[in-house]
């Protein structure tokens, strides 16, 4: 990541109204969540983690989202957030990250995530020993 030391990359859906009925100047659900992620990684040693506000993962019907990605493993879409998932979230980041390959087995995700898990697609970006 560009001007960064961050290892994972989150990208947090804004836009998403998640089935609520939101005034056009409301805070949405996915700016709860992020905002709830912040005060997670606050609490702890997070510096390794970049969140970033992005508008629309195309996931409207399953509820607020966010795509985690990180250099040469899979990325993952996650749906069905909330600020009250945001500590597992963040838990979910850290065995993602200390994944080899971004694989998070349900068996290992927080309870609250078990359903979370909407896709995922190969890595955009190439490990440090793949560069040419």
């Amino acid at each position: 990541m560009a001007g960064t030391t961050a290892e994972v990359c989150v990208h947090v859906c804004v836009t998403c109204k998640a089935d609520e009925a939101c005034e056009d100047d409301a805070e949405r659900p996915g700016q709860r969540f992020r905002r709830a992620l912040d005060d997670a990684r606050a609490d702890g040693d997070a510096d390794w983690l970049e969140i970033r506000e992005v508008n629309c993962l195309a996931s409207c019907e399953r509820g607020c989202a966010a795509a985690i990605s990180m250099a040469g493993k899979w990325s993952y879409l996650l749906g069905r957030l909330n600020p009250a998932k945001a500590a597992d979230f963040l838990t979910y980041a850290t065995t993602y990250r200390a994944s080899k390959t971004g694989l998070v087995l349900p068996s290992k995700r927080p309870a609250s995530l078990h359903d979370a898990v909407l896709g995922r697609m190969p890595s955009l970006v190439p490990a440090a020993g793949d560069l040419l």
